[in-house]
């Protein structure tokens, strides 16, 4: 539903966060148009791994409005415009008050004007040649993260099965205390690559569904595909720009942690083959040591 046909909240409605509540938004608060709150109350800050994600990027995520559209909000008595300063985690309300609230005023839509052919004469080709250009860039990108997503998947399960993975009877009979000191080492690794792994795969299926992803995808194949202008056209540059960039620093945060895991992996699997052949040799040499033995008996 688009904002401006939203009715004017009564009450407060909770946001959830797996199944359990951690804030609530009201909608056009005083009869503001183009204004929303929200309200976080403290012991939402004492939520495991809740700190970070506590965001007005995220707030404004969870009611499905794009940090594009916001025009000013204000976190308790501090004021702030700027884009960047939405992707903050906020601060703890300080003691005594038992909610920390979040004013957002929302830009006023543009008035749709229907194209004529006088507009569409007046932007040229190469323009619209460059929207598509650095869209096919974007696409070209997301495809690379994607399929990183999907080795990165495997990997982790690779990584938590070598991670289960026990000594049978005979390598826990045979296997030298230096093999197996060096295996368990190497798997002790995995407990810091597996979150940062989960971490990428999430962030990297979670990136598609951005509601500014999803608007300019609307616009290409409503407008800069067919070449019909529309009034956002100026702003569309800019954010296909803030997303190249986003997806850049994704695929190498990717592929530094993918190399990461990798590495583990490789040293896990290296460790245990070493483990296993010396244990067969120590096997083999009993194995001759008990033949000479019964000879002389």
């Amino acid at each position: 539903m688009n904002f401006s046909e939203r009715p004017p909240s009564k009450q407060w409605a909770a946001l959830k966060y797996r199944g359990e509540p951690f804030a609530e938004v009201w909608f056009k608060p005083e009869g503001e148009p183009f204004a929303l709150k929200f309200r976080i109350p403290q012991k939402s800050f004492q939520i495991p791994r809740m700190g970070q994600l506590l965001t007005t990027e995220n707030l404004l995520k969870a009611v499905a409005i794009a940090a594009e559209e916001v025009e000013s909000w204000r976190d308790g008595t501090v004021s702030c415009s700027g884009i960047a300063e939405l992707r903050l985690p906020l601060a703890q309300p300080p003691q005594g008050l038992t909610h920390l609230e979040i004013y957002v005023s929302l830009k006023p839509p543009l008035q749709v004007v229907a194209p004529d052919k006088s507009s569409e004469t007046q932007i040229p080709p190469e323009k619209w040649q460059h929207l598509e250009a650095r869209w096919k860039v974007l696409l070209g990108l997301e495809a690379s993260i994607d399929t990183m997503r999907i080795g990165m998947d495997g990997l982790r399960a690779e990584l938590e099965s070598s991670f289960k993975r026990t000594l049978t009877a005979d390598e826990k009979l045979n296997a030298l205390n230096a093999d197996v000191l060096q295996w368990n080492k190497a798997k002790s690794r995995v407990h810091f690559a597996l979150p940062n792994a989960k971490d990428f795969i999430h962030r990297a299926t979670w990136a598609l569904g951005l509601p500014e992803r999803k608007k300019l995808d609307e616009l290409l194949k409503n407008h800069i595909l067919p070449r019909v202008p529309f009034p956002e056209m100026d702003k569309v540059p800019e954010q296909l720009e803030n997303l190249i960039k986003d997806r850049q620093v994704l695929a190498a945060l990717g592929a530094k942690i993918y190399q990461s895991c990798k590495k583990i992996s490789a040293e896990i699997q290296g460790a245990l083959r070493t483990l296993q052949s010396n244990s067969a040799a120590k096997r083999q040499v009993k194995r001759i040591a008990s033949k000479k033995k019964g000879k002389f008996v």
